[in-house]
């Protein structure tokens, strides 16, 4: 099993993003924006509408997106993902013009299991050069995030199967754990 740090593939794909302003709109505030840290928004939730923009890529919408510390997934990848992920994290509802998507926040931290091997975390300045991970204890685990860069998205070998065999587009999937 192989462990992957999640990104957006902003080349071939638009970008998903939330405006603050309609975010503070609707909620009252915009603390999932601002907010790395882990926390659950279930119980107050109020569906967003996304923003989808084209930056330098084609004008094509992701099933599957990354937007800063929370996996973005088209409806037809809530339906195939939803059983894989529900145990890790929460999914919260959002449209764009009419279509529906989910944010999945996950809520999974690799300190929480003891899976980050000690000694292995290093940094230069406010950067993450270094992390293991103890892959044991992150078997069935298919999506996480660690305490050392909470806006880091990672996942299992077991995720990205599944993200390529159900050629679920958006994402792209790196052995460098770091931030550079």
């Amino acid at each position: 099993m192989k462990i992957y740090q999640v990104f957006e593939d902003y080349d071939n794909y638009m970008t998903v993003y939330f405006d603050p302003d309609e975010v503070e709109d609707k909620r009252g505030d915009d603390d999932f924006i601002i907010f790395t840290q882990p926390q659950s928004y279930t119980n107050d939730w109020v569906p967003l509408e996304l923003s989808i923009k084209v930056c330098d890529s084609s004008p094509v919408i992701p099933t599957l997106s990354k937007w800063q510390n929370y996996l973005v997934l088209h409806e037809a990848a809530y339906k195939i993902l939803e059983d894989m992920l529900k145990s890790f994290g929460e999914f919260l509802p959002c449209t764009y013009q009419g279509a529906k998507f989910y944010l999945f926040n996950p809520l999974t931290i690799a300190e929480d299991l003891d899976a980050v091997v000690p000694g292995s975390v290093k940094r230069k300045g406010n950067l993450l050069s270094g992390i293991a991970f103890d892959q044991n204890k992150l078997k069935e685990v298919p999506v996480f995030r660690t305490k050392e860069s909470y806006i880091s998205i990672y996942c299992t070998s077991a995720f990205k199967t599944v993200v390529e065999s159900e050629k679920l587009d958006g994402l792209l999937f790196s052995t460098n754990l770091t931030h550079y």
